[in-house]
Order: structure tokens, then C-alpha cells, then sequence
């Protein structure tokens, strides 16, 4: 599928709606446009990524913006300190800060975004509001990332970053981004969204060791091996330039005991894979089956008509949608069309926790085979 650009002015935009409601939604999701989309973006991202190094600021405007958005969110953090006394399940302040981001996503996007594009942010908002974690469970996982990457893919389908939009800003977007997320999750210890190594490399995140990975493809340019990245030393060398290495050391600040327990599955990737390009065609690998296509991660992602449809990538007609019958509770399946909510705020928040029968626990070996 080729790069897509959208016309803000011609396109109809609307408020996302659920449309996987169990495993046999997630199938149909392969064959969308939005899949399409996220999936060129996604190749065409880390395909420019070799040897660049993550900046400390950018020379796009609209990019030092957008980071300016994110900041402001980060402020709110601030404004928003843990309620006090020690609590398993996360910090029910981080209710605040959705609430307070609710609040205010729709003002920021709107002193963002051109004039010409003013009528997408009804679409727009729903992906950054999701990009946080859950409100209700206190948690935040791979689902959330997508949702993140998805407003960065959707803006430049929109052709908001402009025509110079280079790997280096994707890098920079997503380090102010990283480091939100690691100051939610610190602040108000949210729990990871799902179980450790099911879909996920670590607790939280995925995407951040694409980007890493991507960024030492070429074995010229790697200053380290895969196998190095157990040395704590030497990983904190490269957090600030370098995804895989940051998110690594994030794990060494969270966790203890030895890496080869508290993270098998990076420990595995970093004994048995040699060379970068080959953790980076696992990652993708592993990320298009274990993240895109597991039910308990895209039940999450919403659809609206602009940015990502809900249509056929084939024919470009509106695909089926599967609800699962209330009455039959998930056995009986009904064709039909998801009715849209009627406040987005509330709806977008409607998560339930993961059903994880039936999953298999993902080893490395199982994407990172010798091609």
C-alpha cells in the first residue's frame, strides 16, 4: 500500500467507533484500510532510521509544537501529585490527570492543528486521549503505544509535519512521548495492560525496540551487539541516543534481581540473535502478530471515516463487524454495525481487562528464527 495523503477539506471525519469485538474482528482487521495505513507508516519510519541518533530538539516548527503539547500534559502531572499511602493497583490521582487531559486535549489540538484541519481533531483527539493509558484500570501497555503512533501516522497523512518530516523528528516525537508515559507509570505506578511477555517484550512497551533496533539495522554504524545490552554499564551509555537502550534501562530502574528473570524474553533476544537488522525483523515479526493482531490489544483501537476506516483495503467497501450477542455473552456472534457513542470522553475510556485464555506464551525463538 503507498504513502496516503488526506485532504483535510474534502475528507469526513468522524468520531471513532468499536468495531473488534473478539478474535473473528481482529482477523477482519488485516484486511484494512487502517491496517494498511499504520503498517506503511510503520515501514517507511524504520526503513529511514539507520545511524540516526535520537536529537535533542528538532528544526520542524510543527514538530517542536507538538512537543510543546506534550509538555503541557507533563506539567499536568506535575500539577497532579499521587495521593498519599501506599495502593497495589495505581494511583487513583492519574483519574485526575485523564480528567484534567479531557479537559483540555480539544483547546490544544486546536492551537496546534492549521485551520484546514480543525474538523479532524474529532478523530485526532480520540487517538492522543488513548495514547495515556486506561483511566479506569490504572494501567498502560502496547495498545496505548499504537494509539500514540497512530496520531503521529494520521498527522502526517494529513500533512501537518510537511514535506521535510524526517526519522530524526519520529525520534524526537516518541523520546518527549517515552518520557511521559515513564512519568505516569512512575507517578502513579500503573500496572502493565496484560501479561508480562504474552504480547509484549517487557510490561509496557514494544515499538520503542523497533525504533531502537531500526536505528543500529546497519551493523556499521551499531556502537554494541545485541548481547551487550545485558551490561547495565554499557546500556546506560546509549539511553539517551539510542530506543533499546533506553527502554532497557528503564527496566533496570523499575526491576531488580538478574535481567535473565525479570526479562527472558530480551535476555533470550540478546543471547541468540547476532546482529541488529535480524532483532529488527524479529521485533516486526513479533509485533505484527502479537500486538496487531491479538484480540485483547486492538479491541482498544477505534475507527472513525477519515483516518483509519473501517474498510476493505481491497475494494475500499465497508467491512463486516462481528458484535458478540450480549444475551449469549461472546458465544453467539451478530453481523452488524457498531452503533457510534454518543460522548467520546466516556466512551474511549470503556476498557475492559484482556481475556488471556487461550494465549500462548510468546518465546523469542518463535520470530527470531534464522532466515
Amino acid at each position: 500500500m503507498s504513502l496516503e495523503r488526506i485532504d483535510a477539506s474534502s475528507a469526513t471525519f468522524t468520531e471513532p467507533t468499536k468495531r473488534i469485538f473478539d478474535s473473528r474482528g481482529s482477523h477482519v482487521f488485516q484486511s484494512s484500510v487502517a491496517m494498511g495505513r499504520l503498517k506503511s507508516y510503520l515501514h517507511k519510519y524504520v526503513s529511514s532510521m539507520s545511524g540516526v541518533k535520537i536529537p535533542e530538539t528538532s528544526t520542524n516548527h510543527e514538530v517542536r509544537s507538538f512537543a510543546e503539547l506534550l509538555k503541557t500534559l507533563s506539567e499536568l502531572v506535575d500539577s497532579t501529585p499521587a495521593l498519599p499511602g501506599p495502593r497495589r493497583y495505581g494511583n487513583l490521582a492519574c483519574r485526575t490527570w485523564h480528567d484534567k487531559v479531557d479537559e483540555s486535549l480539544e483547546a490544544l489540538l486546536h492551537k496546534f492543528l492549521p485551520e484546514p484541519c480543525h474538523k479532524s481533531i474529532v478523530e485526532l483527539q480520540y487517538y492522543l486521549g488513548n495514547a495515556f493509558g486506561s483511566r479506569e484500570r490504572l494501567d498502560y501497555g502496547t495498545g496505548h503505544e499504537l494509539s500514540f503512533f497512530a496520531e503521529i501516522c494520521a498527522l502526517d497523512m494529513l500533512g501537518v509535519w510537511g514535506a521535510d518530516f524526517q526519522a530524526s523528528d519520529v525520534l524526537f516525537l516518541f523520546d518527549k512521548y517515552y518520557a511521559l508515559v515513564r512519568k505516569l507509570v512512575l507517578t502513579y505506578t500503573l500496572e502493565p495492560a496484560g501479561s508480562h511477555g504474552v504480547w509484549g517484550l517487557d510490561d509496557h512497551f514494544h515499538l520503542i525496540y523497533i525504533f531502537g533496533a531500526s536505528q543500529w539495522v546497519d551493523g556499521k554504524c551499531a556502537p554494541i551487539a545485541p548481547r551487550e545490552v545485558q551490561d547495565k554499564l554499557i546500556v546506560d551509555e546509549y539511553t539517551k541516543t539510542n530506543f533499546y537502550c533506553q527502554a532497557i534501562s528503564f527496566i533496570f530502574q523499575v526491576k531488580s534481581g538478574p535481567f535473565s528473570e525479570h526479562s527472558p524474553m530480551l535476555f533470550d533476544i540478546s543471547r541468540s540473535v547476532p546482529t541488529w537488522s535480524k532483532v529488527q525483523r524479529g521485533l516486526l515479526k513479533m509485533y505484527f502478530a502479537e500486538v496487531l493482531n491479538k484480540f485483547p490489544v486492538v479491541q482498544h483501537f477505534w475507527f472513525g471515516t477519515g483516518l483509519f476506516p473501517w474498510t476493505s483495503l481491497g475494494d475500499g467497501y465497508a467491512l463486516p463487524t462481528y458484535e458478540a450477542s450480549q444475551e449469549a455473552q461472546g458465544q453467539v456472534l451478530q453481523h452488524t454495525t457498531a452503533p457510534a457513542p454518543t460522548n467520546l470522553n466516556s466512551a474511549r475510556r470503556q476498557m475492559n481487562p484482556p481475556n488471556l485464555r487461550g494465549i500462548n506464551r510468546l518465546t523469542s525463538q518463535d520470530r527470531f528464527r534464522r532466515e
